[in-house]
């Protein structure tokens, strides 16, 4: 944590548990022409060196804002607050990053692709910026109790409350989210991934480590597996909820295969989930189990029949509901070979 009181270059401070103090935090995307300043050269680099760097400059103004606007000491930054030298630090960051988030007292978000304008300016430009392509932002925007946004010149265009119905065109995540008047757990795990489906990251490993608080599971970090990084997130999703919709995932490979597994490629196959809600009541649920073969449940086949009435292919009733609708079976593209009654 960075003190944002004191000498020009900020200094480091580490708290635990009921010592830390209020705090702000900063989001933003990391400058893909020139590396960020690292907590490495915070700490030992010379000054002309660190004000050469421009992700010194979001150091120095998130600390200014959090002293200036929110009388706050001081102010969180990835870039410099975590030691990603150390994978055990790392991999403690990413599994607490939700909770940080949820924890400060305001975030602010700086679009450094967001040019000074008008109320009639930002909402044209406001979805244009690269932050809302990114999967790390997401849990920014969804975790924080106050959110604040600042284009380029550090101007503030309006705070997550102040912008919701934007924000909502712009991501598709409702309001009520974005507001905190609704738990992340009263949504169905497809229509939450469905918030990610159009996100991406820079580490394929990433798309999955940067939903964990999105689902309040915890994973081990293991860069190098590639894909297997979201497969292994939604077993661990499996083994924490009953919540079918995460089989509701739909194909999107040109040709679409002839069978395909019960788990999803990426988070971008739920990119039709939005409208999904989960059924109400127990009933519709079955306990799972993660097994060498595969996942073990109980549920129901639909079997669909095609144009001439013939019997088509058979989906998983995934027990929920299209939004406004009548509770329905979503197939995910599941093929019988994967599927047994026994």
């Amino acid at each position: 944590m960075t003190p944002s009181l004191g000498p020009p270059i900020p200094k480091t401070e580490e708290f635990i548990g009921s010592q830390i103090p209020p705090y702000a935090i900063l989001s933003h995307t990391w400058d893909v022409d020139e590396p960020e300043v690292t907590l490495q050269q915070l700490l030992t680099s010379p000054a002309p060196a660190l004000y050469a760097k421009a992700g010194f400059r979001k150091i120095t103004q998130a600390c200014a804002l959090a002293a200036a606007r929110d009388s706050l000491a001081y102010a969180w930054v990835d870039t410099c607050c975590i030691d990603k030298t150390s994978s055990a630090e790392l991999s403690e960051a990413i599994n607490s990053m939700y909770a940080w988030y949820r924890g400060a007292a305001v975030c602010y978000v700086f679009l450094a692709d967001l040019k000074p304008g008008t109320a009639e300016d930002l909402e044209r430009d406001l979805g244009r910026c690269r932050w809302f392509t990114r999967g790390w932002t997401l849990q920014e925007l969804i975790a924080p109790r106050e959110v604040v946004f600042f284009d380029k010149t550090w101007a503030c265009r309006g705070s997550k409350g102040e912008l919701a119905p934007l924000l909502t065109r712009i991501t598709g995540i409702p309001e009520r989210v974005l507001r905190l008047e609704a738990e992340l757990g009263t949504f169905s795990v497809a229509q939450r991934m469905s918030w990610a489906a159009r996100r991406e990251t820079t580490r394929v490993e990433d798309t999955a480590y940067c939903l964990l608080g999105l689902f309040d599971v915890h994973m081990s970090l293991i860069y190098g597996e590639g894909m297997k990084a979201f497969a292994r997130l939604q077993t661990t999703i499996v083994q924490s909820t009953a919540d079918l919709s995460i089989f509701a995932w739909v194909e999107d490979r040109v040709p679409c295969p002839l069978y395909a597994g019960m788990l999803a490629e990426s988070p971008r196959q739920f990119a039709a989930c939005a409208d999904i809600e989960p059924a109400l009541g127990d009933s519709a649920y079955s306990d799972f189990a993660i097994t060498t073969r595969g996942i073990q449940t109980e549920a129901s086949l639909v079997q669909e029949l095609d144009a001439q009435g013939r019997l088509g292919r058979t989906a998983l009733d995934t027990f929920c509901h299209i939004k406004g609708g009548m509770m329905v079976g979503t197939p995910g593209q599941l093929g019988g070979a994967i599927c047994s009654s026994g």
